[in-house]
């Protein structure tokens, strides 16, 4: 029997994954049984990126907490008038890119020039992904893009990327793939925030769609990630 669904995936993922949420037990437990709102879920996947990633971010942004929810604010406006009727894969990335660029031209504006591409995809993906799961409002909605939606990436699921998928991961400065296997991305110090090639960032995504196409045709890029970031988050 399949498990009872509220949405794109069942109870029985969303208790899964919500010990992956930064919040309290409590408000997690109120996710749980209400969900979340979509700028919830742009908060959540801002706390994704704000620790070691965004260190240094206050020397130059006087009021981080202000500017977070200034750019939130301008990210939904993205959402509801663009990124949300992307009708195909392509015109999805456009937007995905045009978003990209638009955060990071927000904090230059306010004084810091280190928001990389590597940073805006894990923000804009994750809080994609915790839409899907819990925006129960906007499940209609996001059933529309859920299938085009990028893979967030990050350490955990960099490894079952290159091992499983044998897709090479974006470049930055510093890092070349090696051409060996099994890939570990903590022993070759993968720093996804440094990624600042979108070009170079979207070859990875629309490799990892291939490659599901061929191999898993029924499962989208975010069902896969699901999955493969809680196995390897377990096993750490």
């Amino acid at each position: 029997m399949e498990a009872k669904r509220n949405g794109l995936f069942s109870y029985e993922q969303k208790e899964k994954f919500i010990g992956s949420v930064k919040a309290g037990k409590q408000k997690r437990s109120e996710i749980l049984e209400k969900g979340m709102t979509l700028k919830e879920a742009f908060y959540y996947g801002y706390l994704d990126v704000s620790r070691a990633p965004l260190q240094g971010i206050k020397q130059f942004v006087d009021n981080t907490v202000n500017a977070r929810n200034g750019c939130i604010e301008e990210i939904l406006k993205f959402c509801e008038n663009t990124l949300f009727s992307a009708p195909n894969e392509n015109e999805f990335d456009k937007a995905h890119k045009e978003l990209c660029a638009r955060i990071k031209e927000f904090y230059e504006q306010k004084g810091y020039d280190s928001f990389t591409v590597g940073k805006a995809q894990k923000w804009v993906n994750m809080a994609l992904k915790y839409a899907c799961i819990y925006d129960n409002k906007d499940a209609e909605r996001l059933q529309g893009i859920f299938q085009f939606c990028h893979v967030p990436i990050d350490r955990y699921v960099a490894n079952p990327i290159v091992n499983e998928l044998r897709v090479d991961l974006p470049g930055y400065n510093g890092f070349k793939m090696p051409k060996r296997v099994p890939f570990d991305a903590e022993k070759c110090n993968y720093s996804w925030s440094k990624i600042d090639d979108y070009s170079d960032y979207l070859a990875c995504q629309k490799s990892i769609r291939e490659v599901l196409r061929k191999k898993s045709p029924a499962q989208c890029a975010l069902e896969w990630e699901f999955i493969e970031w809680l196995c390897e988050k377990n096993n750490r």
